[in-house]
C-alpha cells in the first residue's frame, strides 16, 4: 500500500509539482484544507505532512496537528529562501521552492522512515522485547548524515547524545545474557520516552544508546539528557543502574560532519563518566546531575 502524504497548500502549480514528484515515487498525495486535515486525521494515517504555514494558519495549526497525531513528521513548505529564513516555527524538515524532484522525494522518504521508526519505538515500549532486531545503525547513520547536511543548508541546530550505563562491564557481569539484553531494551524504551516521537533513539552499539534531536539547540538537548539520567536513576528494573550522557550540538553555522558530531558527544560522555557518572555533560560545558522535573 502506498504511503500517504498530507499536503496543506492552496497553490495549484505547487500541488501539481508535489503530486508529480511524489506519486512518481509511489507515494499517495492527499490535499486538504487545515480544517479537513484536522477533522479527518487518524493517528499514523499519514507518513508525512507537508504544510505551508501561511495557508495552515501557523503555530496554532501545527500544535493541533501534533496533538492529533504526535508521531506525524511535519515538513514546512516555503515559496522562497527569504520566507524560510524568517520562519521560527518548529518542524522536522523544510522544503523551499522551486521544488526539485530529488529534494522532495528524498525529504519525504527520510521523514517516512523516521515515522516508521517512531512507530517501532512505540511498539517496543508496549511489548518490551529484547534488544535483538532493533539495531540498524548503518541505515540510520546515512539518515542522520543527511539531516546534518540539511541543518547546514537551512541553518537550524541539531544535537546528538550518547548515553551509556555507568560501569557497564561490572554491572553486566552480574547478569545472565538474557537479563543484559533486557536492560538494554528497557534503557532504549526509557530514552524513547524521554524525547519527542520524531527524535531518534537507537542502539549505537551493545553498550551505548544514541539519541538524535533535529531542531534542538544546546540548552534543550542538555535538558533532555538530564531527564534521561534521572529516568535511569529512578528506574526500577531489578538492577542498580545509573547512566551518563554526552551531548554535542551543531548550530547550523559553518561546517560539521556526522562523524565529528558523534566523536564530540563521545568525548563528552567519557568526561561525564570520569567525573563519577550519573550525570550529563554538554561538549564544552560542565557536568550536570541536577534533579529536574520530568513532568
Amino acid at each position: 500500500m502506498a504511503q500517504r502524504i498530507l499536503v496543506i497548500e492552496e497553490s495549484g502549480p505547487v500541488v501539481t509539482a508535489l503530486r508529480r514528484h511524489l506519486e512518481g515515487a509511489s507515494f499517495k498525495v492527499e490535499v486538504a484544507t487545515p480544517a479537513e486535515a484536522l477533522d479527518g486525521l487518524e493517528p499514523d494515517g499519514y507518513a508525512v505532512a507537508v504544510v505551508r504555514p501561511e495557508v495552515a494558519g501557523g503555530a496554532a495549526f501545527l500544535e493541533a496537528l501534533r496533538a492529533a497525531d504526535p508521531r506525524l513528521p511535519v515538513v514546512l513548505l516555503f515559496h522562497d529562501e527569504e520566507a524560510a529564513g524568517r520562519e521560527e516555527l518548529s518542524a522536522d524538515g523544510l522544503l523551499v521552492a522551486p521544488l526539485s524532484r530529488p529534494v522532495v522525494v528524498s525529504m519525504c522518504r527520510v521523514m517516512a522512515r523516521l515515522h516508521a521508526q517512531a512507530r517501532r519505538i512505540a511498539d517496543l515500549e508496549r511489548e518490551r522485547p529484547t534488544a535483538t532486531g532493533i539495531y540498524d545503525y548503518e541505515f540510520f547513520k546515512k539518515l542522520l548524515l543527511m539531516e546534518v547536511k540539511r541543518s547546514r543548508r537551512y541553518r537550524y541546530p541539531v544535537s546528538l547524545a550518547l548515553a551509556a550505563v555507568d560501569r557497564w562491564k561490572e554491572v553486566s557481569a552480574r547478569m545472565a545474557a538474557r537479563a543484559r539484553a533486557g536492560v538494554l531494551a528497557e534503557l532504549l524504551a526509557l530514552a524513547a520516552g524521554t524525547v519527542r516521537d520524531i527524535d531518534l533513539a537507537l542502539l549505537y552499539n551493545q553498550e551505548r544508546l544514541l539519541v538524535f534531536m533535529p531542531h534542538t539547540g544546546a540548552p534543550g538537548a542538555l535538558e533532555v539528557a538530564q531527564r534521561l539520567v534521572k529516568r535511569v536513576r529512578t528506574w526500577h528494573g531489578g538492577a542498580d543502574v545509573t547512566a551518563s550522557v554526552g551531548v554535542a550540538t551543531f548550530d547550523g553555522q559553518g561546517t560539521m560532519s556526522f562523524s565529528t558530531l558523534v566523536r564530540t558527544a563521545s568525548d563528552a560522555l567519557l568526561a561525564a563518566q570520569q567525573a563519577g557518572g550519573d550525570r550529563a555533560i554538554h561538549a564544552g560545558g560542565r557536568a550536570r546531575r541536577d534533579r529536574v522535573s520530568i513532568g
